[in-house]
């Protein structure tokens, strides 16, 4: 199955016009915040609310996913990835001078919340997906909290000016075979306040873009999810209660290196290009 995927495909939902966390209503909204407080982050990120708009996908794939979570597992496989894979950053010369100390902790906060969603993102439903099969694996009694956001909220599309968003599609390009033309992930959305930042990110990681180190990053990425990622014990019923769209939508997200590996590599190098 996973062999006869497109490395670079794009998305299969929109990102942008996925239901927004703060829409949700009745049985979404109750996993939409089951979600935020078993991986214990403060915002939903695009897979769930884009299956939140297939049928009971939603309710299904989560059922399937939280024992994983809850074991703890995805944290530390994403920890040991990217302790293993190198991940390259531009030169640093005191890029962010002309940005105010209390908006670059916002938006290292906000880098950080997507990266450890994103990340546990990938590495579960990896897991997943590579099983075939329900998991079967040791639950922790861990109290379940959630990470109190203390950065400005998602902005909507019609909340960015154009001149805003064509730097956030450009931005966005880095990294994606679509360019300009790839659905925008979310988190240059929420990076949408600070349009300079952006800018200043755009113009010195599309060198490492255009020699191909951004793409290296995004394959090695994907070849340790696959060899070195979440193992599941299996059980011998299969979920065959999930259709082939919503599968195939969940092995496109983590198994292309257009989607959730594009923003796990990219997160990653703007943290470490931020603190260096």
């Amino acid at each position: 199955m996973m062999d006869n995927i497109l490395p670079n495909s794009d998305f299969s939902y929109d990102p942008v016009t996925a239901i927004n966390e703060d829409e949700a209503k009745g049985r979404t909204a109750e996993i939409f915040l089951d979600i935020r407080k078993t991986m214990n982050i403060s915002l939903i990120t695009s897979i769930w609310r884009g299956l939140a708009s297939m049928d009971n996908s939603l309710e299904e794939v989560w059922a399937l996913t939280k024992p994983i979570y809850l074991s703890g597992t995805p944290e530390l496989a994403l920890k040991n990835m990217i302790n293993t894979i190198n991940i390259p950053t531009p030169a640093f010369n005191n890029n962010f001078k002309d940005i105010k100390k209390s908006d670059l902790l916002h938006i290292k906060n906000i880098i950080t919340v997507y990266n450890k969603s994103n990340g546990m993102n990938l590495m579960a439903l990896s897991a997943l997906v590579m099983s075939e099969y329900k998991p079967r694996i040791a639950i922790t009694n861990a109290p379940l909290k959630i990470m109190e956001s203390t950065f400005p909220e998602l902005m909507k599309k019609d909340d960015i000016t154009s001149e805003s968003w064509l730097i956030v599609k450009k931005v966005n390009s880095l990294g994606s075979p679509q360019g300009e033309d790839a659905h925008i992930a979310t988190l240059w959305r929420h990076l949408a306040h600070w349009p300079h930042f952006l800018s200043i990110i755009y113009n010195h990681f599309k060198i490492l873009d255009l020699n191909g180190d951004i793409n290296t990053v995004q394959k090695n990425v994907l070849e340790h999810v696959k060899t070195k990622g979440i193992n599941l014990k299996r059980q011998k019923i299969k979920y065959e209660e999930i259709d082939s769209f919503t599968l195939n939508t969940i092995t496109d997200y983590v198994h292309t290196t257009n989607q959730v590996i594009r923003m796990v590599v990219l997160g990653h190098m703007m943290i470490k290009w931020i603190e260096q």
